[in-house]
Order: C-alpha cells, then structure tokens, then sequence
C-alpha cells in the first residue's frame, strides 16, 4: 500500500499528490476508516503519524522553491522506505506529511517507529550542490486507545505534533501525553502556576558538578513548585503545560533572576561560588529580546556573564542553526557559557558542533545509565568525549549515580559529573555546607560508599 503512486492508470489519481506521487490527505482518511472498521485489526494497535518539517520556510526563502520542492520529494521517498509494507504515506499539504503504521504492537513500538522516521529525516541530502540537514516533529497517535476513528486519530496526532514543535522540535510526541489532566483540572493548575509566578512561590535548588577530584565546580539551578492547594506537583508536568501555555518564558526569566541573585548573594557572603548553569527552553531562547533580557539581568544582579551557563537542548539549536549562532554569539560577547543539554539523545549528525559558539556539552542520562552494561554506551560516551575535547569543549556527565558508573565517565575522560551518586538538588543551606566542606565530595570521589545524604 504505502505511498499509493502506483496506483493503475485512471484510478484514485485525483486523490495523489502530483509533487510526490504520495496519497493526499482525503485518500489516507479513507483508508485510514477501511483498516479501523476491519474486525480483523479492530483489536490491535495502530499508529497514526503525523509529521511535520522544522523551519521548511527558512529553506525555501534561502534556496528557492524549485529546491524546497526536490526536499518533498526525497523525504516523501525516505519515508515510504522507512513504513512497513503494508503502511501507508500520504502528503497532508506544505510540509506536512502522514503514515500509517499497522500493527505497531504497542506504544514503545511505535515510538520505535517515529524515532526511526526522525533518523531517516535528519540523514543529510544535498540540494544545488549544498548539504542540506533536516530536522522534524511528529505526532503520534495510536488506535483505538487515542481516537476511533480518522478524524480523531489524525487531530490527535496533528495536536501532538504541534506540541513537539512547541518543544523545539527534532522530536515526537504522543497524543495526549504532556499533563494528562481533565479540562477542570488543567485549568486550575494553570491559573496556580500564574499566581505561583507572581507570588515567588517557585523555588529552585541546586544539583552539584564535580569535577574528577571532587572538587565543586559548578551548580545546575532547577525548578521546584509545592502549591498549598494541590500539594507537590512533578517538574515535568508543570514545565509542560508552562512551555504549552507560554508562561515558560516568564518563568525562565524568574528562574534566570532568582539563580543569578543567589550568585551574588554568595558572592557578598565571600563564598567562592561555582559556576550556575540555567536551563532555556525552546520558546525562551526564540523570544526575539531574549539576549536583551539576559544582559539586563546581568547588570541589575552585578554578576558576571562567565559565572553563568545557558543550558539549550540540541533541538532548540537545529531548529533553525543559522539564527541559533548568531544568538548564542550574542551571548558569549557578555561573557556567558553555553552548553548543550541532553547532548546525544537527538537524531541530527554531530557535525554541526563546529558551527556553533559553544563551550561545553552535557552527556544525556540514558548514556551514562547504560555505560556499565556489557554492550552498552561506553564507546559512545568516549567517542562524544573525544570529539568535544577535540573542539575544546567541556564534558559533563549527566545522571552518575554509582560507583561503577564514576569509574567509567572517568576512564571517558569526563570533565564533570553530575548526577544523585554526589547529590540531589539541594536548597541554599544543602550548597553551603558543601562550599563550607569541600572534603565531603572530594572523599566522595575517593570512596562514594561515604558519601550519604
């Protein structure tokens, strides 16, 4: 079945797309009812994709439309390799594109399936003699337990892939997935998150960086929320629904002032501080007066830009790599450090490290948690090491949480590591006592079974 351009002459032709030859949208529907009313295949899962380019715009202003439409082409011909064969693919309009994986198991297959798509998509491909790299966000949503029938699976996906996009990109995201809350519920969170902000009832504590000897050398700030109404509400579901809503850029601004503040607090207090790294979400760092915000703040706080680290995800940045540069560019005249989160966990060559202004990458947790395994991620890590090193960037290790796993980011020559084995987040009090004794994470390094908190 797949993209249906081999379809006999005269039949269904007004139902393909004439630039790809792929199934339009009307036609896929149509399909799509044929397989769920199928008693056959009514209790299995399918998978319903939607898929949408990052920043084709960009493409076709820099390269021409003629271009543009050669990219349609090759992805509508990756994509019809990448589906099984009894799948189906079919071009929405734009960009934006549909497949049909039947029989996809469950959700982790499906996952399985939508990553390998992000895989294919990002392999480079060269358009008028320029290599050309592209990045997606997609959708996924499965039968029966997202939707039961094609309107609703497909405006399922369609909402899942703008919320991938929301996210920066280079990503997929399943339906219904962010906050899993009833109507009521998410708009009371909402409206406590708003009123949290303006109330400074967020908190952030801080994780230590250590260096191979134990020394602290650096502090992730990381965001907390306890609302007396609703009790502890989990990081990740509140930083979704903000990021969703738009209120994340405001909060990040907080987060930005309040780490930013403690750095001078520490500094009056005589403390030798370590350096603070701040996360930026996709939609912060694409905020056209961010830059101007971070340089404010800094003057307001009186703290250096080199005693701060700007965390962005690797997606945020391939999102549109040229504007990204330029950005991050910015930033380093005001002396801040950037660092790539989550390095590794994408699915984009790692080629594009030396466009970048750059100055450390964070090794993603999945890595390190897999490193002590007989097969697992060890030449990964060392050859991730390698390259930035290479690049004179700095390596932190994210997620270090045993001894085994210390041994190992350390014979990968990592630069710093971070993760529960040296401590959780910790409030202002938890820091100070580690500046006050520095021997507690330096014995720690020695002989982690000491260190206890």
């Amino acid at each position: 079945m797949k993209g249906m351009a081999a379809a006999a002459p005269g039949q269904e032709i007004p139902a393909l797309d004439v630039l790809t030859g792929l199934a339009r949208g009307g036609l896929f529907e149509s399909r799509l009812q044929q397989f769920v009313n199928d008693p056959t295949v009514r209790s299995q899962t399918c998978a319903v994709l939607v898929l949408g380019l990052d920043r084709f715009r960009h493409l076709n202003e820099l390269l021409g439309y003629q271009a543009g439409d050669a990219v349609l082409r090759e992805l509508a011909a990756r994509l019809i390799a990448a589906v099984p064969a009894d799948g189906l693919v079919a071009r929405l309009g734009g960009d934006e594109f549909v497949m049909l994986v039947p029989r996809a198991g469950n959700e982790q297959a499906a996952a399985t399936a939508a990553a390998r798509l992000l895989q294919r998509t990002g392999e480079p491909l060269t358009v008028r003699r320029r290599e050309v790299f592209l990045t997606a966000s997609i959708g996924m949503a499965l039968f029966p337990g997202d939707g039961l029938n094609p309107r609703q699976l497909l405006r399922a996906a369609h909402d899942a892939m703008n919320r991938a996009k929301l996210r920066g990109g280079n990503t997929f995201e399943r339906a219904h997935a962010p906050v899993g809350l009833r109507p009521e519920q998410r708009y009371e969170l909402e409206s406590a998150l708003r009123l949290a902000l303006r109330n400074e009832e967020l908190k952030l504590r801080y994780q230590p960086q250590v260096d191979r000897d134990g020394f602290l050398r650096g502090l992730e700030a990381l965001l907390s929320w306890d609302p007396p109404s609703l009790g502890h509400v989990e990081t990740e579901t509140f930083i979704r629904l903000a990021e969703e809503t738009g209120t994340i850029v405001p909060i990040g601004e907080w987060v930005l002032q309040r780490a930013c503040r403690q750095v001078a607090e520490w500094r009056r207090a005589g403390w030798a501080t370590p350096r603070m790294a701040v996360n930026v979400s996709p939609l912060q760092f694409a905020t056209p007066g961010f830059v101007s915000m971070v340089e404010q703040t800094l003057k307001q706080t009186g703290v250096c830009g080199g005693d701060i680290e700007l965390e962005v995800t690797e997606s945020t940045i391939l999102r549109d790599i040229e504007e990204s540069a330029e950005r991050m560019a910015s930033l380093r005249l005001l002396g801040v450090r950037i660092a790539i989160d989550d390095f590794g966990v994408g699915y984009s060559p790692l080629s594009y490290l030396h466009r970048l202004p750059l100055d450390a990458v964070k090794v993603d947790r999945t890595f390190i948690g897999q490193i002590t395994k007989p097969s697992g991620s060890l030449p990964v890590v060392h050859t991730i090491t390698i390259l930035a090193h290479h690049r004179g960037l700095e390596v932190v290790a994210e997620g270090v949480e045993t001894e085994s796993e210390l041994e190992l980011v350390r014979a990968a020559r990592c630069d710093l590591m971070q993760g529960f084995l040296f401590g959780p987040a910790m409030d202002t009090p938890g820091v100070e006592h580690l500046m006050r004794h520095p021997e507690i994470l330096i014995s720690a390094c020695r002989n982690p079974a000491q260190l206890r908190f």
